[in-house]
């Protein structure tokens, strides 16, 4: 299946060589070569992976992937640093700055090729199910928040503490955290300002559900950290209609 491909490159050999093995592989190719031309062609095309060189002139691939990360509407994109970089923690670098993955010059076509695939949606990206992460140590409310969202469309992941939350954000795709506020180990105060500080995960709306009555000073604590907060037990249409509004903010946009 044919995927849109935005290369930042300012070497025109370069960019000619990632042309011919991405059209090869039957995708569509967008270029830019410099960093400010590619943002401007990441927010027009919205493209589904970008390969960004790290070393250009007007704007370079870290101050990049910085804008991207930064902006809740571009954040979800994959993006793979393309560089002649090859000093030890170069890489270490590159992904800490918010890259999915980081590949040097000069390119091996085949490991390249295949990487690329690797970063790509699958076929069925467009029917994926928005991905709710329910974070709540007591059984009852996973169950509960389940039987009202999966019927409903939507794919549940539940987890019992802030931990395990942070490892399932680290390996899935996740569209919008419900989280409890009052949990052992880590409360839910500590688990949203982990996925603030993330530059992956930052954007990825969380709404509070708790039974503790004084919330309303730990959320104003937090900030625009947290969409909003819902006081337990609620209501069926409140949450749904919570769910739907945040759902709208996520960088995925999947309501």
């Amino acid at each position: 299946m044919s995927r849109k491909i935005l290369v930042i490159e300012d070497n025109e050999q370069n960019r000619i060589l990632m042309r011919q093995i991405l059209k090869y592989q039957g995708h569509e190719v967008l270029e830019a070569a410099d960093g400010a031309a590619g943002l401007v062609m990441a927010r027009e095309h919205m493209p589904d992976l970008i390969l960004l060189d790290l070393q250009m002139p007007v704007m370079g691939g870290f101050a990049v992937i910085k804008e991207l990360r930064d902006a809740p509407e571009l954040s979800h994109l994959k993006v793979i640093a393309v560089t002649s970089f090859a000093m030890k923690g170069d890489r270490e670098k590159a992904l800490d700055a918010g890259f999915d993955e980081y590949v040097t010059k000069p390119i091996d076509t085949r490991k390249f090729a295949e990487t690329v695939k690797n970063f790509l949606p699958d076929e069925s990206v467009a029917l994926k199910k928005p991905v709710i992460l329910c974070v709540d140590d007591t059984p009852a409310n996973l169950k509960l928040l389940e039987n009202i969202l999966v019927p409903r469309g939507y794919e549940v992941v539940s987890v019992a503490n802030g931990s395990d939350a942070l490892l399932k954000i680290k390996s899935l795709t996740i569209d919008l955290i419900l989280l409890d506020l009052m949990m052992p180990g880590m409360d839910g105060l500590q688990v949203s300002r982990k996925i603030k500080n993330n530059k992956k995960s930052r954007n990825i709306p969380i709404v509070i559900l708790t039974a503790y009555t004084g919330a309303g000073s730990f959320i104003e604590s937090l900030g625009s950290e947290v969409y909003a907060y819902l006081q337990k037990p609620f209501k069926t249409e409140e949450l749904v209609k919570i769910v739907k509004a945040a759902l709208a903010q996520s960088p995925g946009k999947m309501s």
